[in-house]
């Protein structure tokens, strides 16, 4: 069983609205290793800007992080990764994670595009790498 489904996605003017809900045995929070595991793919998440209590950088919280917060920063760094060769240097992708119920643990995501297919394809990749990172 998946540790994250997407339940549903809502594609609005430059933002995507995306409802997740984790697994009862999934974890709510990364960890170390979860973090080591998805930096070896992703070696830039780390210096995502990220507005949190720790720093500046998603790299202050990834190791202690909300699964879906990790999620978004996923989604961002795949829409970047697939961004055209001649794409303006000044696109920014920015997104937003808050959780709607964290004892059930659902959460809702709003990340920016200038895509639309490619941001779901980026969500979808996102999160199939997220439950194969979980897993112990």
């Amino acid at each position: 069983m998946d540790a994250l489904a997407i339940e549903r996605l809502v594609v609005g003017a430059g933002r995507i609205g995306c409802d997740v809900a984790l697994a009862a045995q999934a974890p709510r929070t990364t960890s170390p290793q979860i973090a080591a595991r998805v930096c070896a793919s992703f070696p830039n998440l780390p210096r995502h800007a990220c507005v949190n209590g720790a720093g500046d950088t998603f790299g202050a919280v990834m190791e202690a992080t909300s699964l879906p917060h990790l999620l978004e920063h996923l989604v961002i760094d795949l829409q970047t990764q697939a961004a055209p060769p001649d794409a303006s240097p000044d696109t920014a992708y920015v997104g937003i994670t808050r959780w709607t119920d964290e004892n059930a643990g659902r959460a809702h995501i709003e990340v920016s595009f200038t895509d639309d297919l490619v941001a779901l394809r980026a969500f979808r990749d996102a999160a199939r790498f997220l439950n194969e990172a979980v897993v112990p």
